[in-house]
């Protein structure tokens, strides 16, 4: 197996290849800890990114508000299968049954069944998540609370407001007094005016093929509960130690028995994951089961965050560009396969190809959709987002993989889709990027 040291070249080497600007990679394996940063931090600037250089962690964030949420459990303040609305009497979901009946488990499991993608823009005051939740009103019920997984970042806003009527406090707050202060992780904050005194990356775009600093965060507070923490790759090391041994610079904030209930499945995910537990998504690398999440904040700082808790291991990796997702997946992939001694994924060739009429169409979910159309008797597939700066990725040809699976032709180690039947055996929808997504035209553009 490799050296660890090795992995500083690895960095180099992928970040150039992916046009990251910059990132930092914090790696523990039994007890030992190592940190490796390439890069700056703005290409503005030219300021070389270091190990405590603050990048967002974007979706990791949800693993806070659901330690947080159980935190409140230990107390005996919350219960997971109570319905929120004992909470928040006035909650102003648009499905009557749904109002009633939605539970913290349900957020926490990314099964509540309204539309998960919003962007309520509510400014950086105290008020901000509880102004978003007024307007969950606006949200479809897409599906009925614990039918399906469907990737819900309102969900995780809607259990940090809770987290905030309960304790009485700002959801940042209670976060920082529960879990930060006690794990020693003193380098993680919330709000940008506690980020802009310290070093800091900043995110990029592509303009004219080379990497541009934007101008913007990339969320509003709202976010927080569901992707707003910034952290620096040795506090995310000190996140990992605690949820693998224990480890906690003071009084652990939640017992042993609860980080493992974070930790342990709820229910089958939608692909890329396969199951998931409190906030806590699974996914496998051959024979072994990883346990991590990881963030997207707008296509400006992307992460990755990996476990595999009975080899004691876990792998961070921040970055500031869109290029960071095929960055933190060859790093992650590296880690596994030449610290760990794991195989590398094997290749599996196409299943033969069913009738491609039933799969074409267009499958929706808020502002993203994904296009399945025939191409001279080839299924292709994209991923559309129909937001305002982030731009959509091309469309690939795709094959399956047995069932109703999918991967790009290119590179078919990981499904990357998974088509579902109705009780009648009809495609209705489909699994991408953790989103289940209904059949919106069965005929695309």
């Amino acid at each position: 197996m490799s050296n660890v040291q090795e992995l500083q070249g690895v960095l180099d080497e992928e970040a150039r290849g992916a046009g990251v600007p910059g990132a930092v990679v914090g790696v523990t394996h039994r007890g030992a800890e190592s940190v490796f940063a390439t890069g700056v931090s703005s290409v503005d600037t030219g300021l070389p990114v270091d190990p405590g250089t603050l990048f967002m962690i974007g979706s990791t964030s949800k693993t806070f508000a659901a330690a947080a949420v159980l935190a409140l459990v230990e107390d005996g303040a919350l219960n997971l299968d109570e319905p929120v609305a004992v909470h928040l009497p006035g909650l102003p979901l648009t499905d009557p049954v749904a109002r009633e009946t939605v539970t913290l488990r349900h957020l926490l499991t990314h099964s509540a069944g309204f539309l998960g993608d919003v962007d309520f823009t509510t400014g950086w005051g105290d008020n901000a998540l509880a102004l978003a939740i007024e307007r969950f009103g606006e949200l479809p019920q897409n599906f009925a609370p614990g039918e399906v997984f469907s990737y819900c970042n309102a969900g995780f806003q809607l259990a940090g407001r809770v987290v905030e009527v309960v304790s009485g406090e700002p959801f940042e707050d209670v976060v920082r007094a529960r879990l930060l202060e006690p794990l020693g992780m003193t380098e993680s904050y919330y709000l940008p005016w506690e980020v802009l005194t310290r070093r800091h990356a900043v995110g990029h775009v592509v303009r004219d093929g080379e990497p541009a600093v934007e101008h913007t965060v990339g969320l509003t507070r709202a976010d927080s509960a569901s992707g707003g923490l910034w952290s620096t790759a040795g506090d995310q090391l000190k996140w990992a130690r605690f949820f693998l041994t224990g480890e906690a610079e003071g009084k652990p904030p939640i017992s042993a028995a609860t980080r493992d209930l974070l930790r342990a499945p709820q229910r089958k995910a939608a692909l890329r994951f396969e199951e998931v537990g409190l906030s806590w998504l699974h996914t496998t690398h051959g024979a072994a089961r990883l346990v991590r999440h990881g963030g997207n904040v707008s296509n400006l700082q992307l992460s990755e965050f990996v476990t595999l808790p009975e080899e004691d291991f876990a792998v961070t990796v921040l970055t500031n560009s869109a290029g960071g997702a095929a960055l933190g997946a060859k790093v992650v992939d590296w880690c596994l396969e030449n610290l760990l001694g794991l195989p590398p994924l094997a290749t599996p060739a196409p299943s033969p190809q069913p009738d491609l009429a039933e799969y074409l169409g267009r499958y929706q979910t808020g502002d993203l959709a994904f296009l399945v159309t025939d191409r001279d008797g080839a299924l292709w597939a994209q991923l559309v987002a129909e937001i305002e700066d982030f731009p959509s990725p091309p469309p690939f040809e795709a094959v399956f993989l047995g069932g109703d699976a999918i991967a790009p032709a290119a590179d078919t180690r990981k499904p990357t889709a998974r088509f579902l039947r109705d009780e009648r055996g009809r495609v209705t929808s489909v699994e991408f990027g953790g989103r289940t997504a209904k059949r919106h035209a069965t005929v695309t553009e």
